[in-house]
Order: C-alpha cells, then sequence, then structure tokens
C-alpha cells in the first residue's frame, strides 16, 4: 500500500492546482480541475483547506471552488513557478 498523505498535505495539492491554474483571489475552479487528487483524498483536501481558510465552497454550486485572499497569499509562499525551478 502507498505511504498516505496527511489532511494537510492533500490540502496542500489542492491548495497547488489553484497555483498551477494561475488563479486569483476570489477566482474559482470546478471539481474538474482537481482530477489530479485521487478520489479517496479529494474531500479531506478541501475539508482542510477550508479549515485553513484558503479555499470556500460556493453556496449554491457545490462543485465550484473559490480561492480566498489567504489562500491566494498561502499559494504565492510556496508556489514556485515552473520556468522557475530549472
Amino acid at each position: 500500500m502507498a505511504h498516505g498523505l496527511s489532511d494537510e498535505d492533500v490540502g496542500r495539492q489542492i491548495l497547488g492546482i489553484f497555483v498551477r491554474n494561475k488563479v486569483q483571489a476570489s477566482g474559482t475552479l470546478r471539481r474538474i480541475h482537481f482530477f489530479d487528487v485521487r478520489d479517496g483524498d479529494f474531500q479531506r483536501g478541501i475539508n482542510s483547506a477550508v479549515a485553513n481558510r484558503w479555499i470556500t465552497v460556493h453556496h449554491r454550486d457545490r462543485y465550484r471552488y473559490i480561492l480566498t485572499d489567504e489562500g491566494y497569499a498561502a499559494g504565492r509562499q510556496v508556489g514556485t513557478p515552473v520556468a522557475a525551478q530549472g
């Protein structure tokens, strides 16, 4: 069995997808953007990201996630542009 990720790690995966898609604060992504996150970890990651106030779930569409100002700031701290990694 593969090593399991903590809730915090999966929450960071969710945040990383917002960073990779260059979403600004108050920007949204739909569930389809998160297929890189394993199904078994997805809800834990969403819950962790909400608990950390990185994202919120849209009040009418549970499959739409909104990046908060705190999430944007956290993503800029941990997210490194791909061009800078090379």
